[in-house]
Protein backbone atom coordinates (compact mmCIF):
# COMPACT_ATOMS: atom_id res chain seq x y z
CA UNK A 1 0.00 0.00 0.00
CA UNK A 2 1.07 3.50 -0.99
CA UNK A 3 2.23 5.77 2.01
CA UNK A 4 -0.16 8.45 2.38
CA UNK A 5 0.24 11.70 4.24
CA UNK A 6 -2.36 14.07 6.17
CA UNK A 7 -1.63 17.19 6.89
CA UNK A 8 -2.97 20.77 8.28
CA UNK A 9 -5.34 19.29 10.65
CA UNK A 10 -5.30 19.24 13.92
CA UNK A 11 -4.75 15.61 15.62
CA UNK A 12 -5.85 14.60 19.35
CA UNK A 13 -3.90 11.24 19.89
CA UNK A 14 -6.26 9.81 22.63
CA UNK A 15 -4.10 10.64 25.46
CA UNK A 16 -3.33 14.49 26.11
CA UNK A 17 -6.09 17.12 26.88
CA UNK A 18 -5.19 19.26 23.60
CA UNK A 19 -4.60 18.70 19.92
CA UNK A 20 -1.39 19.13 18.23
CA UNK A 21 -1.35 20.55 14.70
CA UNK A 22 0.92 17.99 12.70
CA UNK A 23 1.41 15.60 10.08
CA UNK A 24 0.11 11.90 9.75
CA UNK A 25 1.88 9.49 7.47
CA UNK A 26 -0.24 6.09 7.00
CA UNK A 27 1.69 3.40 5.68
CA UNK A 28 1.12 -0.57 5.69
CA UNK A 29 -2.28 -0.13 7.38
CA UNK A 30 -0.61 1.66 10.35
CA UNK A 31 0.79 4.67 11.41
CA UNK A 32 4.46 5.54 9.82
CA UNK A 33 5.03 8.25 11.11
CA UNK A 34 3.35 11.80 13.54
CA UNK A 35 5.28 14.24 12.68
CA UNK A 36 3.99 17.53 14.98
CA UNK A 37 5.49 20.41 12.60
CA UNK A 38 3.10 21.92 9.91
CA UNK A 39 2.35 20.93 6.49
CA UNK A 40 3.33 18.46 3.86
CA UNK A 41 3.64 18.35 -0.12
CA UNK A 42 1.37 16.47 -1.50
CA UNK A 43 -1.37 13.90 0.20
CA UNK A 44 -4.42 15.51 1.87
CA UNK A 45 -5.28 18.87 2.88
CA UNK A 46 -7.63 18.83 6.50
CA UNK A 47 -7.08 22.55 7.26
CA UNK A 48 -10.47 22.91 9.60
CA UNK A 49 -10.76 19.50 10.41
CA UNK A 50 -9.98 17.14 13.17
CA UNK A 51 -8.25 13.63 13.64
CA UNK A 52 -8.76 11.39 16.24
CA UNK A 53 -9.08 8.19 16.35
CA UNK A 54 -11.37 5.28 15.37
CA UNK A 55 -13.86 5.04 17.68
CA UNK A 56 -15.08 2.13 19.89
CA UNK A 57 -18.15 0.80 20.35
CA UNK A 58 -18.25 -1.25 23.30
CA UNK A 59 -21.85 -3.02 23.62
CA UNK A 60 -23.52 -3.85 19.96
CA UNK A 61 -25.99 -5.81 18.49
CA UNK A 62 -25.65 -6.19 14.63
CA UNK A 63 -28.09 -8.71 14.41
CA UNK A 64 -31.28 -6.03 15.92
CA UNK A 65 -33.07 -3.85 13.87
CA UNK A 66 -33.21 -1.10 16.69
CA UNK A 67 -36.61 -0.60 15.84
CA UNK A 68 -39.89 -1.73 17.93
CA UNK A 69 -40.43 -4.49 15.36
CA UNK A 70 -37.21 -6.00 16.50
CA UNK A 71 -38.25 -9.38 17.58
CA UNK A 72 -40.57 -10.01 14.69
CA UNK A 73 -38.01 -8.91 12.37
CA UNK A 74 -35.14 -11.23 14.23
CA UNK A 75 -37.87 -14.46 14.17
CA UNK A 76 -38.28 -14.35 10.64
CA UNK A 77 -34.66 -13.77 9.31
CA UNK A 78 -32.76 -16.74 7.69
CA UNK A 79 -29.33 -17.07 8.82
CA UNK A 80 -28.56 -15.30 5.16
CA UNK A 81 -30.87 -12.48 5.70
CA UNK A 82 -29.23 -11.49 9.47
CA UNK A 83 -25.91 -11.72 8.09
CA UNK A 84 -26.43 -9.14 5.55
CA UNK A 85 -28.62 -7.10 8.05
CA UNK A 86 -25.22 -7.36 10.34
CA UNK A 87 -23.31 -6.10 7.60
CA UNK A 88 -25.41 -3.27 6.85
CA UNK A 89 -25.26 -2.22 10.38
CA UNK A 90 -21.53 -2.54 10.35
CA UNK A 91 -20.96 -0.38 7.48
CA UNK A 92 -23.06 2.36 9.05
CA UNK A 93 -21.29 2.24 12.49
CA UNK A 94 -18.08 2.16 10.36
CA UNK A 95 -19.36 5.48 8.06
CA UNK A 96 -19.79 7.02 11.08
CA UNK A 97 -16.39 6.80 12.75
CA UNK A 98 -16.74 3.64 14.54
CA UNK A 99 -13.89 1.52 13.71
CA UNK A 100 -13.93 -1.31 16.61
CA UNK A 101 -17.02 -2.83 17.84
CA UNK A 102 -17.71 -5.18 20.39
CA UNK A 103 -20.97 -7.33 19.61
CA UNK A 104 -22.22 -9.03 22.90
CA UNK A 105 -25.20 -10.80 21.67
CA UNK A 106 -26.14 -12.88 17.73
CA UNK A 107 -26.34 -16.19 17.09
CA UNK A 108 -22.47 -17.65 17.42
CA UNK A 109 -21.55 -18.96 14.00
CA UNK A 110 -23.10 -15.23 12.20
CA UNK A 111 -20.71 -13.55 14.80
CA UNK A 112 -17.88 -15.05 13.86
CA UNK A 113 -18.94 -15.16 10.11
CA UNK A 114 -19.38 -11.68 10.38
CA UNK A 115 -16.10 -10.93 12.18
CA UNK A 116 -14.23 -12.64 9.32
CA UNK A 117 -16.07 -11.38 6.49
CA UNK A 118 -15.13 -7.41 7.70
CA UNK A 119 -11.48 -8.86 8.69
CA UNK A 120 -11.06 -9.99 5.27
CA UNK A 121 -12.57 -7.66 3.21
CA UNK A 122 -15.42 -9.49 1.97
CA UNK A 123 -17.83 -7.01 3.54
CA UNK A 124 -16.97 -3.62 4.55
CA UNK A 125 -17.49 -2.61 8.49
CA UNK A 126 -15.82 -2.45 11.35
CA UNK A 127 -13.37 -4.72 13.45
CA UNK A 128 -15.12 -6.97 15.70
CA UNK A 129 -14.82 -8.79 18.57
CA UNK A 130 -17.99 -11.10 19.17
CA UNK A 131 -19.64 -13.25 22.12
CA UNK A 132 -21.98 -15.47 20.38
CA UNK A 133 -24.98 -16.29 21.83
CA UNK A 134 -24.92 -15.14 25.51
CA UNK A 135 -25.21 -17.92 28.04
CA UNK A 136 -28.44 -17.82 29.61
CA UNK A 137 -30.76 -19.96 31.51
CA UNK A 138 -33.29 -22.17 30.04
CA UNK A 139 -35.76 -19.41 28.99
CA UNK A 140 -33.45 -16.68 30.07
CA UNK A 141 -32.57 -13.76 29.03
CA UNK A 142 -32.24 -13.95 24.89
CA UNK A 143 -32.74 -17.65 25.00
CA UNK A 144 -33.65 -17.04 21.36
CA UNK A 145 -29.87 -17.06 20.40
CA UNK A 146 -28.92 -20.42 21.20
CA UNK A 147 -26.91 -20.36 24.44
CA UNK A 148 -29.19 -21.95 26.86
CA UNK A 149 -27.27 -23.77 29.36
CA UNK A 150 -28.23 -24.75 33.35
CA UNK A 151 -25.83 -25.74 36.17
CA UNK A 152 -21.98 -25.55 36.93
CA UNK A 153 -21.55 -28.17 34.60
CA UNK A 154 -23.73 -27.40 31.18
CA UNK A 155 -22.38 -23.45 32.09
CA UNK A 156 -18.96 -25.23 32.08
CA UNK A 157 -19.84 -27.10 28.54
CA UNK A 158 -21.53 -23.78 27.38
CA UNK A 159 -18.37 -21.77 27.67
CA UNK A 160 -15.92 -24.54 25.97
CA UNK A 161 -18.35 -24.86 22.97
CA UNK A 162 -18.12 -20.76 22.52
CA UNK A 163 -14.51 -21.11 22.66
CA UNK A 164 -14.12 -23.93 20.20
CA UNK A 165 -16.29 -21.80 17.95
CA UNK A 166 -13.90 -19.05 18.65
CA UNK A 167 -15.42 -16.23 20.33
CA UNK A 168 -13.32 -13.23 21.50
CA UNK A 169 -15.41 -12.69 24.75
CA UNK A 170 -18.10 -14.69 27.14
CA UNK A 171 -21.29 -12.96 27.95
CA UNK A 172 -23.09 -14.19 30.89
CA UNK A 173 -27.07 -13.20 31.43
CA UNK A 174 -26.62 -12.50 35.72
CA UNK A 175 -30.51 -11.24 35.33
CA UNK A 176 -33.26 -11.25 33.36
CA UNK A 177 -33.79 -8.74 30.75
CA UNK A 178 -36.57 -5.75 29.35
CA UNK A 179 -36.73 -7.69 26.13
CA UNK A 180 -37.41 -10.91 27.32
CA UNK A 181 -40.67 -12.02 28.32
CA UNK A 182 -41.16 -14.08 31.28
CA UNK A 183 -37.85 -12.90 32.70
CA UNK A 184 -37.22 -11.45 35.94
CA UNK A 185 -34.98 -8.32 35.34
CA UNK A 186 -34.70 -7.65 39.11
CA UNK A 187 -33.67 -11.22 39.75
CA UNK A 188 -30.57 -13.18 39.19
CA UNK A 189 -30.81 -15.56 36.84
CA UNK A 190 -27.31 -17.80 38.30
CA UNK A 191 -25.92 -18.28 41.49
CA UNK A 192 -22.80 -16.96 42.68
CA UNK A 193 -21.53 -20.61 42.13
CA UNK A 194 -22.15 -20.94 39.04
CA UNK A 195 -21.38 -17.10 37.65
CA UNK A 196 -17.83 -18.46 39.04
CA UNK A 197 -17.79 -21.77 36.90
CA UNK A 198 -18.54 -19.50 34.06
CA UNK A 199 -15.46 -17.27 35.08
CA UNK A 200 -13.15 -20.32 36.13
CA UNK A 201 -13.41 -22.03 32.53
CA UNK A 202 -13.98 -19.12 30.45
CA UNK A 203 -10.61 -17.60 31.90
CA UNK A 204 -8.84 -21.18 31.64
CA UNK A 205 -9.14 -20.69 28.43
CA UNK A 206 -7.91 -17.02 28.13
CA UNK A 207 -11.13 -15.53 27.68
CA UNK A 208 -12.73 -12.88 29.57
CA UNK A 209 -16.13 -12.56 30.84
CA UNK A 210 -18.82 -9.97 30.41
CA UNK A 211 -22.64 -10.24 32.82
CA UNK A 212 -25.23 -8.24 31.64
CA UNK A 213 -26.76 -7.64 35.13
CA UNK A 214 -29.56 -4.98 35.79
CA UNK A 215 -30.81 -5.91 39.00
CA UNK A 216 -29.40 -4.92 42.28
CA UNK A 217 -29.14 -8.52 43.29
CA UNK A 218 -27.50 -9.70 39.94
CA UNK A 219 -24.82 -6.88 39.79
CA UNK A 220 -24.31 -7.81 43.47
CA UNK A 221 -23.73 -11.03 42.49
CA UNK A 222 -21.92 -10.69 39.55
CA UNK A 223 -19.55 -8.76 41.69
CA UNK A 224 -19.12 -11.04 44.12
CA UNK A 225 -18.33 -13.90 41.75
CA UNK A 226 -15.75 -11.96 40.28
CA UNK A 227 -16.47 -11.09 36.58
CA UNK A 228 -13.80 -9.09 34.60
CA UNK A 229 -17.04 -6.76 33.80
CA UNK A 230 -20.56 -5.80 33.87
CA UNK A 231 -22.91 -4.63 31.39
CA UNK A 232 -25.49 -1.83 32.02
CA UNK A 233 -24.63 -2.05 36.32
CA UNK A 234 -28.14 -0.09 36.54
CA UNK A 235 -28.76 -1.59 40.17
CA UNK A 236 -32.49 -1.40 39.39
CA UNK A 237 -35.69 -2.57 41.69
CA UNK A 238 -39.33 -2.38 40.96
CA UNK A 239 -39.67 1.59 40.76
CA UNK A 240 -36.47 2.65 40.99
CA UNK A 241 -32.69 1.80 42.03
CA UNK A 242 -30.91 -0.11 44.82
CA UNK A 243 -27.08 1.56 44.97
CA UNK A 244 -24.71 2.13 47.65
CA UNK A 245 -21.72 3.49 47.37
CA UNK A 246 -19.86 -0.05 48.78
CA UNK A 247 -21.20 -1.75 45.66
CA UNK A 248 -18.10 1.11 43.28
CA UNK A 249 -16.10 0.51 45.96
CA UNK A 250 -15.99 -3.60 45.62
CA UNK A 251 -16.59 -2.91 41.66
CA UNK A 252 -13.21 -0.94 42.09
CA UNK A 253 -11.60 -3.11 44.19
CA UNK A 254 -11.93 -6.00 42.22
CA UNK A 255 -10.92 -4.24 38.84
CA UNK A 256 -14.00 -5.04 37.79
CA UNK A 257 -14.94 -2.97 34.25
CA UNK A 258 -17.95 -1.39 33.98
CA UNK A 259 -19.77 -0.89 30.96
CA UNK A 260 -22.76 1.58 31.75
CA UNK A 261 -24.43 1.21 27.72
CA UNK A 262 -25.56 4.84 28.09
CA UNK A 263 -27.10 5.74 24.65
CA UNK A 264 -29.33 8.78 23.19
CA UNK A 265 -32.12 6.07 24.00
CA UNK A 266 -31.83 8.36 27.50
CA UNK A 267 -33.23 11.07 25.85
CA UNK A 268 -36.67 9.91 25.62
CA UNK A 269 -36.88 8.38 29.12
CA UNK A 270 -39.70 10.42 31.27
CA UNK A 271 -39.11 13.04 33.68
CA UNK A 272 -39.84 10.87 36.74
CA UNK A 273 -36.10 10.81 38.32
CA UNK A 274 -35.05 7.68 37.19
CA UNK A 275 -33.53 8.77 34.69
CA UNK A 276 -31.40 11.64 37.20
CA UNK A 277 -30.61 8.40 39.62
CA UNK A 278 -29.18 6.52 37.15
CA UNK A 279 -26.60 9.36 36.28
CA UNK A 280 -25.86 9.74 40.35
CA UNK A 281 -25.26 6.04 40.28
CA UNK A 282 -23.11 6.92 37.40
CA UNK A 283 -20.97 9.77 38.47
CA UNK A 284 -20.80 7.70 41.97
CA UNK A 285 -19.04 4.84 40.35
CA UNK A 286 -16.09 6.89 38.37
CA UNK A 287 -15.83 9.08 41.76
CA UNK A 288 -14.77 5.79 43.48
CA UNK A 289 -12.17 4.90 40.38
CA UNK A 290 -13.82 2.18 38.63
CA UNK A 291 -13.00 1.67 35.65
CA UNK A 292 -15.79 2.71 32.48
CA UNK A 293 -16.02 2.07 29.16
CA UNK A 294 -18.42 3.84 26.71
CA UNK A 295 -20.89 1.55 25.45
CA UNK A 296 -24.56 1.90 23.97
CA UNK A 297 -26.08 -1.51 23.31
CA UNK A 298 -27.07 0.26 20.25
CA UNK A 299 -29.25 -2.10 18.17
CA UNK A 300 -32.02 -2.26 20.88
CA UNK A 301 -34.94 -0.42 20.08
CA UNK A 302 -34.77 3.80 19.84
CA UNK A 303 -30.43 3.20 19.88
CA UNK A 304 -29.66 3.49 16.41
CA UNK A 305 -25.61 1.07 15.42
CA UNK A 306 -24.29 4.92 14.04
CA UNK A 307 -25.23 6.98 17.04
CA UNK A 308 -22.11 6.46 19.46
CA UNK A 309 -21.29 10.14 19.22
CA UNK A 310 -24.55 11.34 19.89
CA UNK A 311 -24.46 8.79 22.98
CA UNK A 312 -21.19 10.70 23.82
CA UNK A 313 -22.53 13.64 24.34
CA UNK A 314 -25.42 11.94 26.33
CA UNK A 315 -22.80 10.42 28.74
CA UNK A 316 -20.48 13.19 29.10
CA UNK A 317 -23.61 15.61 30.09
CA UNK A 318 -25.16 12.41 32.59
CA UNK A 319 -21.74 12.22 34.26
CA UNK A 320 -20.40 15.90 34.20
CA UNK A 321 -17.75 15.01 32.14
CA UNK A 322 -15.61 17.38 29.89
CA UNK A 323 -15.43 16.50 26.03
CA UNK A 324 -11.92 15.58 26.44
CA UNK A 325 -12.62 13.31 29.43
CA UNK A 326 -15.79 11.75 27.15
CA UNK A 327 -13.44 10.97 24.08
CA UNK A 328 -11.08 8.71 26.07
CA UNK A 329 -13.65 6.34 26.79
CA UNK A 330 -14.75 6.02 23.51
CA UNK A 331 -10.78 5.61 22.04
CA UNK A 332 -8.07 5.18 24.25
CA UNK A 333 -9.89 4.05 27.53
CA UNK A 334 -11.86 1.09 26.10
CA UNK A 335 -8.86 0.14 23.76
CA UNK A 336 -6.91 -0.39 27.11
CA UNK A 337 -10.05 -1.92 29.00
CA UNK A 338 -10.36 -4.63 26.28
CA UNK A 339 -6.93 -5.41 25.75
CA UNK A 340 -6.56 -4.10 22.11
CA UNK A 341 -3.10 -2.30 22.62
CA UNK A 342 -2.95 -1.98 18.80
CA UNK A 343 -5.83 0.81 18.19
CA UNK A 344 -7.61 3.54 20.68
CA UNK A 345 -4.47 6.34 20.65
CA UNK A 346 -2.54 8.02 17.39
CA UNK A 347 1.21 6.56 17.80
CA UNK A 348 3.69 5.40 15.29
CA UNK A 349 2.94 1.63 15.02
CA UNK A 350 -0.65 1.16 15.79
CA UNK A 351 -3.07 0.72 13.44
CA UNK A 352 -4.19 3.74 11.15
CA UNK A 353 -8.14 3.61 12.52
CA UNK A 354 -8.51 7.13 12.59
CA UNK A 355 -12.17 9.26 11.88
CA UNK A 356 -11.75 12.76 10.66
CA UNK A 357 -14.30 15.24 11.52
CA UNK A 358 -15.15 19.33 10.37
CA UNK A 359 -14.37 20.75 13.48
CA UNK A 360 -12.84 20.47 16.78
CA UNK A 361 -14.52 17.86 18.79
CA UNK A 362 -12.78 18.72 22.24
CA UNK A 363 -14.79 21.61 22.38
CA UNK A 364 -17.63 20.41 20.33
CA UNK A 365 -18.50 17.00 20.68
CA UNK A 366 -21.26 17.65 18.08
CA UNK A 367 -18.21 17.69 15.87
CA UNK A 368 -18.38 14.05 15.87
CA UNK A 369 -21.42 14.27 13.36
CA UNK A 370 -19.71 16.19 10.80
CA UNK A 371 -17.83 12.91 9.29
CA UNK A 372 -15.42 14.23 6.81
CA UNK A 373 -13.08 10.48 6.32
CA UNK A 374 -12.93 7.08 7.95
CA UNK A 375 -9.88 4.95 7.77
CA UNK A 376 -9.83 1.58 8.62
CA UNK A 377 -6.04 0.37 8.31
CA UNK A 378 -5.00 3.47 6.45
CA UNK A 379 -7.61 3.09 3.84
CA UNK A 380 -9.87 5.79 3.31
CA UNK A 381 -13.49 3.88 3.73
CA UNK A 382 -15.84 6.61 3.72
CA UNK A 383 -15.78 9.74 2.98
CA UNK A 384 -18.57 12.57 3.47
CA UNK A 385 -18.82 16.23 2.16
CA UNK A 386 -18.06 19.11 3.90
CA UNK A 387 -20.46 20.22 6.40
CA UNK A 388 -22.86 16.99 6.42
CA UNK A 389 -23.79 15.98 9.63
CA UNK A 390 -26.11 12.70 11.03
CA UNK A 391 -29.52 13.96 11.69
CA UNK A 392 -30.80 10.28 13.17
Amino acid sequence: MTDLALHGARIWDGINDAPVVASLTLGDGLIAAFTPAGEAAGGLDLRGCTIIPGLIEGHAHLCFNAASDWRAVYDSDSPGKMLLRMAANGRRMLEAGITTVRDLGAPTALSIEMREAFASGLARGPRLLVSGAPITTTGGHCWFMGGEADGELGIRKAVREHVKAGVDWIKVMATGGNMTPRTNTFAPQFTVAELQACIEEAHRLRRRVTAHAHGSAGVRAAIEAGVDMIEHCSFTKPGGHEYDPTDALRIAAKGIVVSPTVSVGYLRWPDDGLRERRAEILRDILDHGCDVLMSTDCGIPGVPHEALGAAIRVLADMAGLTPVEALKLATSTSARLLGLADRGTIEEGKLADLLVVDGDPLTDLTALDRVRYVFKGGEVVFAGRPGAQWTG
